[in-house]
């Protein structure tokens, strides 16, 4: 069973120039308090009933209206006040002093590695340093390369979305290979 299913658990929002991370509910944990919060009245004023999923259209297209907004919100650091970036649920930041690995993880995010999952598996490899990074980032370059060569060789009768899949990996190639020399790793 996943983690998340039965605890609610915020979502951790990282701002890159002040090296720190912050929790967010997500939208579906305000829309379930704004739901507990519904209450129902006679025309006296009584309080009939307490009632979490049965709302009329327009309250519906309202509350449409809000996860959309929540959803779409920008989070802002309470201290600088850059856009903060939405790591997930089961990003851990380190410590504030440590700026190599800070960079790392910013790195990580401009690669389109977050740390949105279930819960069951974890975060998966997270390197800590400069030489760990250079090889993780060659290692996935190369998976990368892979899975688009496999993508190449493969019919569009076999595959009808082979156009987007060859658009996906060479993105994200293109991103892994920014980064490499952005970081000064070496030749790609």
């Amino acid at each position: 069973m996943c983690r998340y299913a039965g605890k609610t658990y915020k979502s951790h929002y990282v701002c890159f120039k002040c090296r720190k991370s912050f929790k967010q509910q997500d939208a579906y944990d305000i829309i379930k308090r704004v739901e507990k919060e519904k209450v129902y009245h006679e025309p006296n004023g009584k309080v009939i009933r307490k009632v979490g999923y049965v709302f009329t259209k327009r309250e519906t297209e309202e509350l449409q209206k809000i996860v959309s907004e929540i959803e779409n919100r920008t989070i802002k650091c309470p201290e600088c006040s850059n856009v903060m970036a939405d790591l997930g649920k089961d990003f851990k930041a380190p410590k504030k002093t440590a700026v190599k690995e800070w960079k790392i993880i910013e790195s990580l995010l401009k690669t389109g590695k977050c740390f949105h999952t279930c819960g069951c598996d974890g975060i998966g490899y997270i390197p800590k340093n400069p030489n760990d990074y250079e090889m993780y980032l060659k290692t996935i370059l190369q998976s990368y390369q892979e899975s688009l060569i496999s993508c190449q060789n493969k019919s569009i009768e076999e595959f009808p979305d082979k156009n987007e899949e060859i658009n996906y990996w060479s993105d994200k190639i293109q991103k892994v290979k920014t980064e490499i020399a952005d970081n000064k790793f070496g030749k790609v």
